[in-house]
């Protein structure tokens, strides 16, 4: 008799061989457009997942998943919806803090520690999409940010999170309209670059589990324009998106992609098409993925 997981290891294997060859692809042909995007898997780890010998396992894995649903024309887990929650979640490498700055590092460590924060190895970045609304004077208006976590051990019960303004500032960003949870404490650093907050989840999370939740961050009067939009992680996430909408009375002059890591910078020039534009990575971290803008005089 076939078990649970038998049953839908075979309907994944099944799904991506029936993909596979309705879109008359090899697998060699796939494996070299996964590495193109950034996805890079073994001809033989593909071979076992389409045969089923194996599954994905692990957000590397995952991502991979991801990069093969978009290069075969697939919507978005029609393959990974197949996949049995994963018991193996693997060693994750301990969080690092993804500023260059010494004063950026250490304030960082001193407003999570203002904060109380519990230590955050025990969590998994599955899934972070901003979307960024600038307003008509070039500045960022709101982001709504929507995140999916996983706990890898134990019992997570709280997020924090940390602002870097533009410049010091004595006005904290605001966080509202959360879902999944509540604004539990915030913290404003002396140096006043720097902020925290903590979220309080609505139902804490335990070994595999995981958790969605989503908030508004807005800038009150007092707050130093911004004109740019970015997500730092400490860990390696499995999906990062931002989306940055432009008031149509204000395009921007110029547009840049940034991607910052501990071992490089990269960035480049990008064109503003229908008044928005947009940076997607798989597994990426520890770093801080980024656009900024500009206006000419």
């Amino acid at each position: 008799m076939t078990d649970q997981f038998g049953a839908r290891a075979g309907a994944f294997a099944g799904a991506l061989r029936a993909a596979i060859s309705e879109r008359g692809i090899t697998l060699s042909r796939l494996q070299k457009g996964l590495a193109d995007d950034g996805n890079v898997v073994s001809m033989a780890t593909l071979s076992y997942w389409r045969s089923g010998d194996r599954q994905p396992e692990g957000a590397q894995s995952l991502s991979v998943v991801d990069g093969i649903e978009d290069r075969l024309g697939l919507t978005r887990g029609h393959l990974s919806s197949l996949l049995r929650p994963s018991t193996r979640l693997g060693p994750m490498a301990p969080p690092r803090l993804p500023f260059d700055e010494e004063r950026e590092n250490r304030e960082t460590e001193e407003t999570l520690s203002a904060l109380r924060s519990i230590p955050q190895d025990a969590l998994r970045d599955l899934s972070t999409q901003l979307t960024v609304r600038v307003g008509a004077d070039g500045a960022v208006e709101s982001i709504v940010m929507r995140s999916l976590v996983q706990a890898t051990h134990g019992v997570i019960a709280e997020l924090p999170l940390i602002d870097v303004a533009p410049e010091e500032t004595d006005v904290m960003s605001v966080i509202s309209d959360v879902v999944g949870g509540r604004v539990d404490r915030e913290y404003l650093h002396p140096g006043r670059l720097l902020s925290g907050v903590v979220i309080a989840l609505d139902e804490p999370i335990t070994t595999g589990g995981t958790t969605l939740f989503e908030f508004t961050e807005s800038f009150p009067p007092g707050y130093p324009p911004r004109q740019s939009a970015w997500h730092a992680t400490s860990r390696s996430a499995r999906e990062t998106l931002i989306w940055v909408h432009f008031h149509p009375d204000a395009p921007p002059s110029w547009c840049e992609e940034y991607l910052e890591t501990e071992d490089e910078y990269v960035s480049s020039m990008r064109s503003v098409r229908s008044g928005s534009v947009h940076v997607a990575r798989h597994g990426f971290g520890p770093g801080v993925l980024g656009i900024r803008w500009g206006y000419d005089e």
